[in-house]
């Protein structure tokens, strides 16, 4: 009968204990999302766009991101830019779903203008979609950011000088500037050459705004807007980025 009473004891203090374990990490759980997280100031340059993104790109890697973990905040975030929107820069990235430019660079909502296609190629949508955040929304920043494994690139590479199927014939012909080096590599596409290429592509892409786009190139000529491209690393969560030639 003690035996049994004991047994009955362990246990009840056994579910007591595992019941105050669950509560005290839900409670952790929640501190940590709602804690008291101050707005960052939007950044109102170039730099210091660019700084803002740097920043946030090395809490991503380090697994510290603040304003895109900050769920406590979503209804009063979303009162707040449900009135107007200032991103403080436009991004052009390919649609690859492991790429989510508020999370690479830990951004709240209504930070980032975004823009995704395969291959983060450059066609009339997205010039009308940059010169509208340029023009209206003033961004002081655009960046064209390519991806390691990018599976676009190696689509192109592997179809050579041989037209790829359907629509993604036009995906191909908006990559031009690296068909020469595509050419070269077909029936020999490596993991290195595709992320060569990736970076390639983005700085080519990032001309072609300058050189199709008049708005575009004004804003960047009067210095009103940075250009710049990178290349992101789907493995270590960095994001390289560089001043558009």
């Amino acid at each position: 009968m003690n035996l049994r009473r004991r047994a009955l004891r362990f246990f009840a203090v056994s579910v007591f204990l595992a019941a105050a374990v669950g509560l005290a990490y839900h409670y952790g759980q929640t501190v940590h999302y709602c804690a008291d997280i101050s707005a960052p100031l939007t950044p109102l340059t170039p730099e210091a766009a660019l700084n803002e993104l740097r920043r946030g790109n090395l809490r991503f890697v380090n697994s510290r991101r603040i304003y895109s973990a900050d769920t406590c905040h979503d209804a009063e975030r979303r009162r707040e830019i449900s009135k107007e929107q200032h991103p403080f820069a436009a991004i052009l990235c390919c649609a690859d779903s492991r790429i989510c430019p508020e999370f690479i660079f830990d951004q709240r909502a209504g930070s980032i203008f975004e823009i995704r296609n395969a291959g983060n190629v450059v066609d009339e949508d997205v010039l009308a979609s940059l010169e509208y955040a340029v023009e209206h929304l003033h961004v002081p920043l655009i960046v064209v950011l390519g991806h390691k494994g990018c599976g676009a690139i190696e689509a192109v590479c592997e179809a050579g000088e041989a037209p790829l199927p359907h629509h993604l014939r036009a995906l191909q012909m908006h990559m031009s500037g690296i068909r020469e080096q595509a050419v070269l590599c077909r029936h020999r596409v490596d993991r290195t050459t595709v992320d060569r290429l990736a970076e390639e592509n983005a700085r080519q892409q990032a001309l072609a705004l300058v050189q199709e786009s008049p708005v575009l190139r004004a804003a960047i000529e009067h210095k009103a807007v940075r250009l710049a491209y990178g290349l992101y690393d789907l493995e270590t969560g960095e994001a390289t980025c560089w001043n558009a030639p």
